[in-house]
């Protein structure tokens, strides 16, 4: 009885060996395309539908990139920015296929808003310019969300535009003269943090007469945003409004402490 019982399980353990090396080949192929697992990023289902070109082989690339975003882990930035440099090699055929995606998406889905204004933002291509100034132009819509102190709406759309004006700022850097006047059109935005992101981007990007330019074209009123250091947001003073204390719509922290917009809102606090 023990000898046959020996038999079984080395029987067993011949076939197992047998199929792991009929299907190794297959593992091998499916491994190749998910990333390393030191980095501790997986492919993870997502609602980009890339409706004008679904067949275009950039869209898993540009998946690929937001996924890594999120990645952590000793390899995560590397192949990140492994991810990006492909990107960047074929910059004006993704360029409008980020943008063509930003403006099909719903308005609830903020962090993937979010990330295809960051993804154009690391890219740092001039072509992106016209559809950042549209956004920053475009009216933020009023709050949808039932409990705005736990999950405001208006909160996520100012982010992304903030996020939008730190993509334009990528650009200035490089001396790119529409990128610097789209900074300087946009320190009069109607929103407070989004103004005080352009201000800053533009005084520090910006010509070496940067602050005599912005003395002349802001009201008075807003002088004193040239002076604020984004450092210490704790520090940052508010502008004053008659008996009603304002209250920073964000937190203008740089970017790689900025809180991300969550993918799946809570619809129970949407009207």
């Amino acid at each position: 009885m023990e000898i046959t019982l020996w038999s079984l399980i080395i029987a067993l353990i011949f076939t197992l060996l047998l199929l792991f090396k009929l299907l190794l080949p297959h593992i091998r192929k499916f491994r190749g395309k998910i990333p390393d697992d030191s980095s501790d990023v997986s492919l993870k289902p997502h609602s980009f539908k890339f409706k004008e070109n679904p067949n275009n082989p950039l869209n898993e690339k540009i998946v690929a990139a937001i996924n890594l975003m999120g990645g952590v882990g000793d390899n995560a930035e590397a192949e990140y920015q492994t991810g990006l440099e492909t990107l960047r090699a074929v910059a004006e055929e993704a360029v409008p296929i980020i943008v063509a995606e930003y403006n099909d998406l719903p308005e609830i889905q903020y962090l993937d808003r979010w990330s295809l204004i960051q993804l154009l933002a690391e890219l740092k291509h001039p072509m992106s310019l016209p559809d950042l100034d549209e956004i920053l132009s475009s009216s933020i819509p009023p709050e949808r969300s039932k409990a705005p102190h736990t999950f405001s709406t208006r909160r996520e759309e100012i982010i992304i535009r903030t996020t939008a004006v730190e993509a334009i700022t990528q650009i200035a850097a490089e001396k790119n003269r529409e990128a610097i006047d789209l900074l300087l059109k946009h320190t009069q935005h109607e929103n407070f943090s989004v103004k005080r992101a352009a201000i800053q981007s533009y005084l520090t990007v910006g010509e070496k007469n940067a602050r005599k330019v912005l003395l002349e074209k802001l009201p008075k009123s807003d002088h004193y945003i040239l002076d604020i250091r984004r450092e210490d947001v704790r520090k940052i003073p508010q502008p004053q409004v008659e008996k009603i204390p304002r209250q920073p719509e964000i937190d203008d922290l740089p970017r790689i402490q900025r809180p991300k917009p969550p993918r799946n809102s809570d619809k129970n606090n949407l009207t």
